[in-house]
């Protein structure tokens, strides 16, 4: 109820379990991506992530994103989004989700598949 009185109205959730109680609230879309923990995301699910927050932007949606700490994954998929919409190289988006939150992006992995994106969308 927090989200949807906060205008989100999707949550992605990276967790291979779903959040609790995610069934409560039938307004809020819930998006599942099943990401293992330290892992990066897959090409097809960065993708679909992109797609998701574009979509849900161009309705006027807020999007909520989240994993276990939300440092990895998410720090991940949010460096990627701002590669797609920002239009930045790839250490910079990594560069600019760690400033706002030191410790995002955990792996070696995680980072490289940021660099992946990049590579593929240029």
């Amino acid at each position: 109820q927090f989200l949807l009185d906060s205008g989100v109205r999707h949550l992605v959730s990276l967790t291979e379990r779903g959040p609790p109680h995610s069934d409560s609230c039938p307004d809020l879309t819930l998006h599942r991506f099943r990401i293992p923990d330290f892992c990066p995301p897959a090409p097809d699910q960065i993708d679909r992530f992109v797609k998701i927050v574009d979509e849900a932007n161009g309705r006027g949606e807020a999007v909520a994103v989240h994993c276990a700490l939300g440092f990895g994954r998410t720090g991940t998929m949010l460096a990627c989004y701002l590669v797609k919409e920002r239009g930045l190289a790839a250490g910079d988006a990594i560069a600019e989700v760690r400033r706002l939150r030191p410790g995002s992006i955990e792996t070696y992995e995680q980072e490289k598949a940021v660099f992946q994106f990049y590579q593929r969308t240029k």
